[in-house]
């Protein structure tokens, strides 16, 4: 065939000629362009884009000539191979050939329909596989060998035969592509920070050496091999890696593989890499607790039941990277979610344990049980009190200067480091103060009598306060002694009378013990010198008062008392129930955190419908002269005309409509998993516990 001299009509392409046998030598040009569009370097592949064309050849001013059959390898066939390989065949039907078109002044089937080709430089693009000319174009994909060349042959062969007249078409010419530097692709087993993983490759040539490198987010990269001939290589990341994902239990990253053949870079290949963050990289704390009360740790070296207060400094930190969301303690029945704080008196005694939980970005948790000891404490106590006059033997005498005291008392040693005192007061019913005797016992308990005083007058009755005090509190006990015993005595003044008793006041006094047979009638206010026996009637030791004032319960009727349930709210003892089953436990938590499990079973859906707007009243163009099917005379082809015309008719229009769709599926999810409040409706007082 004629050679194609013009150049290629694509630009960056080169131009396969060939020969065409039979009388279209002189008639028409047949070639195919191509051009390399893409390498892939992991695949070590070449994507070679190839045009066909068919058009009047150079020596000749104006060709026509118009095929439109193809059959197998017979006329109207056009194949191309690669390597011996077919990549591509012409499918559609029809060749036209005109006046000789150039690079720059050319028609196609794709801009003049075949049957108008006739004077028009006419040129047909026999890829002729898609919508447009620039899409109609065939692609194929060549492997390179291992070291990344490749050299093969392109060739082509047509058959333009028709009666005789024409011929066939073929031509090849010899590829060498560029080289592919091979970069090897490694793969790598799971990954875990902190632990080993094996990276594999498998490379195309076993003269080839890599080095490895990997970086995890914006961090710098890290080399793990350097130029090694091995296939597998044993890599622990570093836990500091995780620095690059502090809100996740997994990092991302790359490993690169440079691919070395010599001294020469064949290329590198990235790999996506995710290493999960070992269940060990959670938050840490260190913190302090102290005695909030002053002088109790310097005497004692230790905590004290109801009257030492915990001062807590927690100082948590983040795990590589992590920040603290949150840090919850629970401690002496009361939670707390700051990282200071200073706890109520301690309430237990023995050894006890803060728990303190703390969270990170990661959302993982750390659990610290912080252990602490509390020494035993309870207010002194007395019991068994009892008081009369008596002589300086001890012996009972109404008249007597002295008083006789018997008790039992008992205060805390606290390993033997706390003071003791027992004490027996005394004053005249009018007086405001005691003259306090300090009775001579040694240790921390007394059982016995003793005798106090010496100067008491028998005309005169006193208060008595027997008291029990170490370093914390002092327990009192009240009574009182009479004046010297008489019938009757009438004041000197005339305006005192008393009974049993000498009188003292200008008022009825009645020293004996009353019973009155009948009703009594009180038209004035009635007091007591001494409310200690309300005390023991109201509120008995381990009774609870209610109060909204900030003072201690003991100013009210006195007695020990100690703050009580801060923050909590009360329960009744159920033993049926293991949450209260037993006396002053506690529970319960401020906040709740739902589970999964814990939310009710549901499911989020979605369905609707989606219109598609109407197209207007349109028509469809047909192939040409496709409307009669007949066949030729004297020969077994076929051919379809429009009644003989080959104009270009339409089909006919369909009306206006519109298209429907609808869809179903399931929404995403919402919620943050955040805590929510597990506070009932309250209101707050104080609670006060009596200890003695």
């Amino acid at each position: 065939m004629a050679n194609w001299i013009n150049g290629a009509i694509n630009s960056g392409y080169t131009v396969v000629n060939g020969t065409l046998s039979g009388t279209a030598n002189s008639k028409v040009a047949c070639w195919v362009e191509y051009r390399v569009i893409s390498q892939s370097i992991p695949n070590n592949t070449s994507t070679i884009r190839l045009y066909a064309y068919i058009a009047a050849a150079q020596n000749t001013s104006k060709y026509w000539t118009y095929w439109n059959n193809h059959s197998g390898d017979s006329r109207g066939m056009f194949k191309i191979y690669a390597a011996g390989t077919l990549v591509y065949e012409r499918a559609n039907r029809g060749f036209a050939t005109s006046n000789i078109p150039t690079p720059s002044d050319f028609t196609t089937q794709y801009e003049t329909a075949y049957a108008n080709a006739e004077d028009k430089k006419y040129l047909t693009v026999l890829t002729d596989n898609a919508s447009t000319r620039a899409a109609a174009y065939g692609e194929f994909t060549i492997a390179h060998n291992s070291d990344g060349t490749r050299q093969f042959t392109l060739s082509f062969n047509g058959d333009f035969s028709i009666a005789s007249s024409f011929g066939t078409a073929s031509g090849s010419i010899t590829i060498q592509l560029p080289t592919i530097p091979r970069s090897t692709v490694p793969s790598v087993s799971s990954i875990t920070l902190g632990s080993a993983a094996t990276i594999s490759i498998s490379p195309a040539s076993s003269s080839f050496r890599h080095t490895f490198r990997a970086q995890f987010g914006s961090r710098a990269q890290t080399t793990i091999a350097s130029l090694t001939s091995a296939t597998s290589i044993t890599w622990t990341p570093s836990l500091a890696e995780a620095n690059a994902a502090p809100n996740a239990t997994s990092v991302g990253g790359t490993l690169y593989c440079d691919t070395y053949s010599g001294s020469t870079l064949l290329g590198t290949a990235a790999v996506s890499i995710s290493a999960a963050i070992p269940a060990s990289v959670v938050p840490t704390l260190s913190y302090s607790i102290a005695d909030a009360i002053s002088g109790i740790a310097s005497k004692y070296g230790a905590y004290i039941q109801g009257s030492s207060k915990l001062a807590v400094t927690l100082t948590p930190s983040g795990a590589y990277g992590s920040t603290i969301s949150s840090v919850t303690t629970t401690v002496n029945g009361s939670t707390y979610t700051t990282n200071s704080f200073t706890t109520s008196e301690l309430q237990s005694s023995g050894n006890q344990t803060m728990r303190v939980v703390v969270k990170d970005s990661r959302n993982r948790t750390a659990t610290y049980t912080i252990s602490y000891a509390v020494l035993a404490y309870s207010a002194p106590r007395l019991s068994n009190v009892s008081i009369y006059r008596c002589d300086s033997r001890g012996a009972a005498s109404h008249t007597g200067a002295y008083m006789s005291v018997t008790l039992t008392g008992q205060i805390t040693s606290l390993n033997n480091l706390n003071s003791a005192a027992f004490t027996v007061g005394h004053k005249l019913k009018t007086a405001s103060s005691y003259t306090v005797t300090t009775l001579g016992t040694s240790g921390y308990s007394v059982s016995g009598t003793f005798i106090v005083g010496g100067n008491l007058s028998n005309q005169s009755a006193y208060d008595v306060r027997i008291g029990a005090a170490d370093d914390f509190s002092t327990t009192y006990t009240y009574a009182d002694i009479s004046t010297a015993e008489t019938i009757l005595s009438i004041r000197n003044n005339g305006l005192g009378m008393a009974i049993g008793k000498v009188c003292e006041a200008n008022k009825f006094e009645v020293g004996w013990q009353s019973q009155f047979h009948e009703d009594v009638q009180f038209d004035g206010d009635v007091t007591f010198a001494s409310l200690a026996w309300l005390l023991d009637v109201i509120f008995p030791i381990g009774s609870i008062r209610m109060t909204t004032s900030t003072a201690g319960a003991a100013t009210f009727l006195g007695g020990t008392w100690v703050q009580w349930g801060s923050g909590r709210v009360p329960v009744g003892v159920n033993t049926s129930d293991s949450n209260f089953n037993t006396i002053e436990k506690t529970g319960g938590a401020n906040t709740v955190a739902l589970t999964t499990a814990q939310l009710p079973a549901h499911g989020h859906t979605v369905s609707g419908s989606v219109s598609i707007g109407n197209e207007a009243s349109h028509t469809h163009r047909g192939s040409t002269g496709a409307y009669k099917v007949g066949s030729g005379s004297g020969s077994s082809y076929y051919y379809m005309t429009n009644n003989g015309s080959t104009n270009g008719q339409t089909t006919g229009a369909g009306s206006s409509h519109t298209h429907s769709a609808s869809f179903s599926g399931s929404a995403g999810n919402t919620g943050s998993g955040a805590a929510h409040s597990n506070l009932q409706p309250y209101i707050t007082c104080y609670f006060w516990k009596r200890t003695a």
